[in-house]
């Protein structure tokens, strides 16, 4: 059976030499190469052309992300799956935007990392349960705020993200170019659509808290 073809970006060489001792462990899986940084990794990838790439999400300059970014036009068919040492959701977000597959905290067992590669590259999408948790978390959270949008009107719901960046009735009246008092009986119905009694509680369930 051919080997899954797999490389390595990681600034730490101790991190770059653990991995790839342990990838070329398994009797499934074969590490052709490890990178550094950025600038060596979208110069030498492209011409060996893995089948998964292992990359760290935080690299002194250009970040993981913006390697995923650049590769992913030129190998289409390459999996990636991002190590990070935080479930950080700015982060997931953003390389699943740009074309990751995967998503392992860098704490993750020997034994997941190799199950994760495998389940990659069969079509699959493996994730640390603590960051799968957080992106179910986000999406939830997405789906409330959507429901709290679909109650109010275009300029209910403007004013209210004014109020929920702490904007004073004033400031929002300006800015809108209406007056005080408009704002404040929009403010009544916000209230009364959201059943709440208050600014501040408007702006909770505004911020899903």
């Amino acid at each position: 059976m051919e080997k899954i073809k797999t490389v390595i970006v990681d600034d730490k060489k101790d991190i770059r030499t653990n991995l790839e001792i342990l990838l070329n462990s398994s009797n499934e899986i074969i590490c052709i190469g490890t990178f550094p940084n950025y600038d060596i990794a979208v110069k030498e990838i492209p011409k060996i052309n893995p089948d998964v790439i292992l990359m760290d999400i935080n690299m002194p300059g250009k970040s993981g992300i913006e390697c995923v970014k650049t590769l992913k036009p030129i190998l289409p068919k390459t999996q990636f799956i991002m190590l990070t040492m935080y479930d950080d959701s700015d982060s997931v977000f953003e390389a699943l935007r740009v074309g990751a597959t995967g998503f392992l905290l860098k704490r993750t067992p020997p034994t997941k990392i190799l199950e994760g590669v495998k389940e990659v590259y069969a079509g699959g999408s493996p994730m640390s349960m603590e960051i799968a948790r957080m992106v179910v978390g986000s999406f939830k959270t997405e789906s409330k705020k959507n429901d709290i949008q679909s109650k109010l009107t275009d300029r209910e719901w403007e004013i209210l993200e004014h109020l929920s960046k702490g904007m004073r009735y004033k400031e929002i009246a300006e800015e809108l170019f209406i007056s005080i008092e408009t704002v404040r009986s929009h403010l009544r119905k916000i209230y009364e659509k959201l059943q709440v009694r208050s600014a501040t509680e408007a702006v909770l369930k505004y911020l899903n808290k």
